[in-house]
């Protein structure tokens, strides 16, 4: 699929948008946990995510804890403002100066995996069978997604960064244009699960969302703020990122109008 004019790409971040919020009232109506916790590695995941973020965010409120002066009410409080800069510092040098962020949608595939089938699922009205195969399927394919989207990030920021220091008078553009590099890579680690859904590989899957670039930015631009919120922003800010971005892709593409049983191939829709 070639790249499709600007004002489409707006068009589909707007609308990304608008189907984020409807995320949750969805979840809620359709119930579409249901049938996640039959699989018990699920729990331990989220523990495991929840552990890691958990033990960063801890750390940093006992170090507060210590520099806090609890005697002097006035600048305990005033302490307050630090401590949330803090815990926002922390919160972003673990997602976003590393392959954190990555590594946390690697031990969440299961369940992003389940949300995004589901969502399909309840909008076509056709039921779809997994199996554990499926599962372990698609947990092998997210963490090449993950190593591929954070091979791809790395190597487009740097292409940035030169480019920019060779043109320093038009620079301040460059903090711009890599947050929206890793947010575009973020999204599309999202967006692949819809893609599974419809038996693409990972190089059409990378090629067809040069067609939905909005929809993957607003997806990422979603899930890199819900991150930054200590605790449960991670898990509930993947599984609204993965409904949302499947509601909006069943609206905006065909792919769900192509039967298996047609003689088509997917490269002439890439």
């Amino acid at each position: 699929m070639q790249f499709r004019p600007i004002p489409e790409y707006i068009d589909q971040f707007r609308s990304t948008t608008q189907s984020l919020v409807k995320s949750v009232p969805f979840i809620r109506e359709h119930k579409v946990w249901k049938g996640l916790l039959q699989y018990g590695w699920v729990m331990r995941g989220l523990l495991i995510v929840g552990g890691i973020l958990g033990f960063k965010f801890f750390t940093v409120v006992m170090g507060w804890m210590g520099r806090a002066n609890v005697d002097d009410p006035l600048e305990a409080i005033s302490s307050m403002g630090v401590l949330a800069m803090d815990v926002m510092h922390e919160g972003y040098d673990l997602l976003f100066s590393s392959s954190s962020k990555y590594i946390i949608l690697i031990l969440l595939e299961i369940v992003i995996f389940h949300f995004a089938r589901r969502t399909v699922e309840i909008l076509s009205g056709q039921p779809s069978q997994s199996s554990f195969k499926d599962f372990v399927t698609a947990q092998i394919r997210m963490i090449k997604i993950a190593f591929l989207s954070w091979i791809l990030e790395n190597i487009a920021t740097n292409m940035i960064a030169f480019a920019f220091g060779l043109f320093d008078p038009i620079g301040v553009l460059e903090p711009t244009l890599i947050f929206a590099v890793q947010c575009f890579f973020l999204g599309f680690a999202i967006l692949d699960n819809y893609h599974e859904q419809f038996e693409m590989s990972i190089k059409e899957s990378l090629q067809y969302s040069k067609g939905y670039i909005g929809v993957a930015l607003a997806a990422g631009i979603f899930l890199y703020l819900a991150m930054l919120i200590p605790g449960i922003g991670s898990v509930a800010g993947t599984l609204i990122a993965a409904v949302g971005v499947s509601i909006v892709m069943f609206k905006l593409s065909d792919l769900h109008l192509l039967e298996k049983d047609l003689e088509m191939k997917l490269d002439d829709y890439v």
